[in-house]
């Protein structure tokens, strides 16, 4: 091998096909999708594959954007990326065979040809600045902060954007708790638990943050309510805890006001009566809900001797007592991995279909 092309292949660049290593500097690399059929450019050594992508409005598959949930895999045909993390750990031997790479911890180094099943329709990008105009607490450790955006925002319910704070070099992704009804947005609502020794969040809980200024991207995920199939379709069925309640409620109002009649069963799981809220939001909810909506707070850790008078344990221990046609349920899940792995095992144990189960985990 000759030494320009061993050091080619050196800093986590993956290749497939021939380039050569003295090609000329420029601005912008060429991504080519399923033989021409779409493409888009992608700014020298800045933007990941994902990001670019969205940015031009493409359907591409993705969830998490961190590489682990791996929905954006695709098949690098020919052209040379750097990867951002080994994604050997999440791809199988199969799928690093077929030439397969992360679009969302992949940046270009060359013009590329890729292969990835799109969707029909996008979700198109959005890189702004956003100003917090309001800050108040939910319970003792998740704050409401409403982001007024200098560009709206095209989003789904159940979505979510990324937030960076410049002046720490931190970003976070966190749910909107505000359904779009039809429009774009230019306030954004989310609600942020406190991480015990997160930096982004101990800076947040310090003090207040009004008219702090944050650069926002977004809208990101698959997470958000899908039309009913058949023609008596089964309820859905959905499943929260904690900061969760966000994106539940963005989904469950933006329901409402898409008129649907599916009965809603909504089990919400928390340690204690302090970690509850959201009753009165989605009080509202219930009463304007076209068919019966169910909500069932679960509390896990109350003390024994309180004046709890309501369900207690495990949320997805709940599930049982709900006598339903399992197979054709839609399931929604969004809060800790811990509880999310729980609920997909039971969702899967009942009998729901894999791909009626959607889920946002709060890695």
């Amino acid at each position: 091998m000759k030494l320009l092309e061993w050091l080619g292949l050196q800093g986590g660049a993956v290749g497939a096909g021939s380039s050569s290593p003295k090609r000329k500097a420029r601005e912008t690399f060429k991504v080519s999708v399923n033989a021409g059929e779409q493409s888009f450019e992608v700014e020298k050594g800045r933007k990941v594959v994902l990001n670019a992508a969205l940015s031009a409005g493409l359907g591409f598959p993705h969830n998490c954007r961190v590489g682990s949930c791996t929905q954006c895999k695709c098949t690098l045909k020919s052209g040379k990326v750097r990867e951002l993390t080994d994604s050997s750990y999440v791809l199988s031997a199969e799928d690093l065979k077929k030439g397969m790479i992360l679009a969302c911890q992949s940046i270009p180094e060359t013009d590329l040809e890729i292969e990835v099943p799109l969707t029909s329709g996008g979700d198109r990008l959005v890189e702004t600045r956003g100003t917090v105009v309001s800050q108040k607490n939910l319970t003792h450790d998740i704050v409401e902060l409403r982001v007024k955006l200098d560009d709206p925002m095209p989003l789904k319910a159940g979505q979510y954007a990324e937030l960076r704070l410049e002046e720490l070099s931190l970003s976070r992704n966190y749910s909107f708790a505000v359904a779009p009804k039809g429009q774009e947005l230019d306030e954004l609502v989310f609600h942020i638990r406190k991480v015990p020794g997160g930096r982004f969040t101990e800076w947040l809980f310090e003090s207040s943050k009004l008219d702090t200024r944050f650069s926002v991207s977004g809208p990101f995920g698959d997470f958000y309510l899908r039309a009913p199939e058949g023609e008596k379709p089964a309820p859905i069925v959905c499943v929260a805890g904690g900061s969760g309640m966000a994106p539940m409620l963005s989904l469950l109002e933006q329901a409402v006001w898409a008129g649907e009649t599916r009965d809603a069963h909504y089990l919400f799981g928390a340690r204690t009566q302090q970690d509850l809220y959201g009753e009165k939001d989605i009080g509202r909810i219930q009463q304007s809900w076209r068919g019966s909506m169910n909500f069932v707070q679960v509390l896990s850790e109350e003390p024994a001797d309180s004046n709890w008078t309501g369900a207690r344990g495990y949320v997805t221990d709940q599930l049982d007592a709900l006598k339903l046609d399992w197979p054709n349920v839609q399931a929604y899940l969004c809060g800790p991995p811990a509880m999310i792995d729980a609920a997909i095992a039971k969702f899967g144990a009942l009998g729901v279909k894999p791909e009626n189960i959607r889920f946002d985990k709060f890695e």
